[in-house]
């Protein structure tokens, strides 16, 4: 069973180096890792047999993902993000499970953080309460043992075994090659976030399975390859809009999609604001103590 493990790299040299040294680790026989670099700085010297695709400009997550897949020959895809680290017996984990569940098309590990908490990284469908409770919510961060946060995500509750879930997160996710092919892979719209909620739903409408696996781990180190937080705010809220308009209800004449806009607006802004006032107050304190 062969894989075909796939980095997008921007400005994350250090961290796609790390994550390359975990999937050779492994020691696994039938691996081909590609790199797909969207920025324009020199490139270290990889290890041997590496692939490196070079765009010469930032072109998106999902764009630069799917150049991989077209370039990479294995029956199985992994999407890992530069700042993770998978484990010894990551594949043949990942090869036990698809042997044994042919019905799954897509799947997601566990995720651990630096200090070795679960990340939320198996959810249900998108929809308005995963906007009062997101991931980083403060809602979800009060009340993280919730009926309501355990719901919305599968992965914050005890399994033990693999679940079939809505989708996983796009930090690292396994697919079938097949699987990619039949529903045209990542939708290129989407520059940033959203890109994996919007594939995995699109292989259930195709029929296919989701399973989050929290017998596999991996370690994300969050944010390590994100580098502007308004930018990336900006980003993510336009793809919740886009995620929204391809899969959402309108209302008449498009009033929900009104409101919804409105809200991911008010939303964003009020990130932005509470990021700056943060920032401010760290350099206050560095201030405080340098004097």
């Amino acid at each position: 069973m062969s894989f075909s493990a796939i980095i997008v790299n921007y400005a994350s040299w250090p961290y796609t180096l790390r994550c390359i040294e975990s999937l050779l680790a492994t020691g696994y026989g039938e691996l081909e890792i590609t790199v797909v670099d969207n920025d324009d700085q020199p490139v270290p010297d990889l290890p041997s047999g590496v692939k490196l695709i070079r765009t010469g400009e930032n072109i998106g997550f999902a764009r630069a993902h799917n150049r991989g897949v077209r370039s990479s020959g294995g029956d199985y895809v992994v999407f890992a993000n530069p700042d993770t680290l998978v484990g010894r017996d990551f594949f043949e984990r990942l090869a036990a499970f698809f042997r044994e569940h042919q019905e799954a098309a897509i799947v997601g590990p566990r995720i651990l953080d630096d200090s070795g908490a679960i990340q939320l990284s198996a959810r249900k469908e998108v929809g308005f309460i995963s906007g009062l409770l997101g991931r980083t919510s403060l809602l979800t961060r009060l009340f993280p043992d919730s009926a309501a946060v355990r719901r919305m995500f599968p992965a914050s509750g005890r399994h033990d075994g693999p679940a079939a879930v809505d989708w996983v997160s796009g930090a690292c996710m396994s697919a079938r090659r097949d699987l990619l092919a039949e529903i045209n892979g990542f939708d290129e719209r989407f520059f940033m976030y959203f890109e994996d909620a919007d594939l995995c739903r699109r292989a259930r409408e195709a029929g296919r399975l989701v399973y989050y696996l929290p017998g596999v781990e991996v370690v994300h180190h969050t944010g390590k390859s994100s580098h502007s937080k308004p930018l990336a705010t900006w980003r993510l809220h336009k793809s919740a809009f886009l995620y929204h308009r391809k899969h959402g209800p309108h209302g008449p004449f498009g009033v929900y999609s009104l409101v919804v806009l409105i809200g991911l607006i008010a939303r964003a802004l009020a990130k932005l604001v509470l990021s700056q006032a943060s920032g401010i107050r760290f350099q206050a304190s560095a201030k405080c103590d340098k004097g």
